[in-house]
């Protein structure tokens, strides 16, 4: 609304000069008032005095623009300056009750001065310097329409991709949620898309939770989406779906593609290893990798990257294991996941 005040206050300041050099010092004396009473508006809406500040704006533009219709004998053009006020009044911060009683008063006060008797000598006709001041005002109200209109859709444009992403994003991370990038994975799955599947974990992260703090921690895991976002392809896709723990979708990708990425994120962290002011933070990672061709189901094929996660974990951390573990028991980690792909695919089905 400030946007919409401040757009109406440089359009009159415009036409200010054209009142005066056409022959209408009672117009322009008139506007001059009118751009007082939009820097009170302005000063009202800054002080949070919302509703106040669009009844004195709409009170000085009304009063403009009657005067303005009166004097120039045309009042059929009046309707198109209380579309602009009509617009403003829906836009506002106002009740629902409000904005239908302002409309109803609008409407009934515009019918009132289309039928206005004329001013005494005025002439029946406007003129020709009456036309080009009524032609000037409704194109300005029509470009102030668009510019009001194109700016209320840039910002719900921006609103709802910035509700899209917080909903697909861990907020803390800004990688993948969980549920997004289960429901990836389910949609490469329904394709029968080749791809790997690596699961990561950070080791010893609780240790430094409790040895350095929880924000600590948080350091450590936007360090790590970092990293491995910055490790990826364009198209590979990386998700926290733990506490410590993400799990990254290799589109196109086997088993040796998997191992090589999974190298890659090791030794990236190992150049660039997660600091805490001056503290070096012993951050290593544990992966468990399984690629698509070797089950039957989405969730057999995160069981078999868990399991083999818990394997590298058991075997000393720090590790990468990609072979085996088919037939080892399922933890109750892997079963959450598993889950989890599960209310993805129930999603889809509906």
């Amino acid at each position: 609304m400030a946007e919409i005040y401040l757009l109406a206050l440089c359009v009159q300041l415009m036409i200010a000069p054209v009142l005066f050099l056409v022959g209408r010092p009672i117009l322009g004396w008139l506007n001059l008032a009118c751009l007082v009473g939009y820097v009170v508006t302005l000063v009202l809406h800054r002080r949070l005095f919302v509703a106040t500040a669009l009844a004195v704006k709409l009170g000085a533009f009304l009063v403009f623009v009657i005067v303005g219709a009166v004097v120039t004998a045309n009042q059929t053009s009046l309707i198109y300056f209380l579309l602009f006020a009509e617009v403003e009044m829906m836009l506002a911060d106002l009740r629902r009750r409000t904005k239908i009683i302002a409309t109803g008063c609008l409407v009934m006060f515009s019918l009132g001065v289309l039928h206005l008797p004329p001013l005494p000598g005025a002439p029946r006709q406007a003129s020709g310097v009456d036309m080009f001041l009524a032609e000037l005002g409704l194109g300005l109200v029509f470009i102030m329409l668009c510019i009001v209109i194109l700016r209320v859709l840039a910002i719900t444009d921006h609103h709802e991709h910035r509700y899209r992403r917080d909903a697909m994003h861990d907020s803390l991370t800004r990688v993948l949620n969980r549920r997004a990038i289960f429901d990836r994975a389910s949609l490469y799955w329904k394709t029968n898309r080749e791809f790997a599947l690596v699961l990561v974990d950070a080791d010893r992260f609780k240790e430094i939770n409790d040895n350095h703090g929880h924000s600590a921690g948080d350091a450590v895991l936007r360090h790590l989406a970092t990293l491995l976002r910055e490790t990826l392809r364009s198209d590979d896709s990386v998700g926290r779906v733990g506490g410590e723990e993400f799990l990254i979708l290799l589109p196109g990708a086997g088993k040796s593609q998997g191992i090589e990425a999974a190298t890659r994120m090791r030794n990236r962290l190992a150049h660039y290893p997660c600091r805490l002011d001056s503290i070096e933070l012993p951050v290593t990672l544990s992966m468990g990798i399984a690629t698509s061709d070797e089950a039957l189901h989405l969730r057999e094929l995160i069981e078999l990257a868990d399991r083999r996660l818990y394997a590298a974990k058991s075997a000393g951390r720090d590790q990468v294991v990609a072979e085996g573990h088919a037939d080892a028991a399922t933890s109750r980690n892997s079963q959450r996941l598993a889950q989890g792909v599960e209310r993805a695919l129930e999603t889809d089905r509906v």
